[in-house]
């Protein structure tokens, strides 16, 4: 038996800036996603400055203040499913994207690929060049 679980891309739009609010269905049941960004960029960044939020540093540069030691920031998710009375939270926390690092989410399996946010989607639409990639998995059938 392969216990390995079959990921789908969840349909975020970067261009559409974050924060970004949706429902998607995995499997037979609908859940509610909503995706945030933590972030320390610069505030006189251009929009178009790229952050990877899953490596150390940001891509590119912009004119070089000291090298940072950690992520500008980082992603945040939130997984609401069906509850016996009502919607209840699944997953409130962190993304970390790391090649093994599967985040569990009730029924869900979470794997965060790519997080690189332009300055100009951080609270705003447009095309910058974000790219934000999150898998999602039903964990058990």
């Amino acid at each position: 038996m392969n216990d390995v679980p079959l990921f789908f891309r969840l349909p975020i739009e970067p261009d559409d800036g974050l924060p970004q609010v949706f429902r998607c269905p995995v499997g037979d049941t609908a859940y509610d996603f909503a995706l945030y960004a933590n972030f320390e960029g610069g505030e006189d960044d251009p929009p178009e400055t790229l952050y990877d939020l899953t490596a150390w540093g940001r891509t590119p540069q912009p004119v070089d203040p000291a090298p940072r030691s950690e992520p500008p920031g980082h992603l945040v998710l939130r997984v609401a499913g069906p509850g016996p009375d009502g919607p209840r939270v699944l997953f409130l926390r962190k993304l970390v994207a790391e090649p093994d690092l599967v985040h569990e989410a009730g029924p869900l399996a979470i794997r965060l690929v790519e997080a690189t946010v332009a300055r100009g989607n951080l609270n705003g639409s447009g095309h910058y060049g974000s790219r934000i990639v999150i898998g999602v998995a039903r964990r058990w059938a």
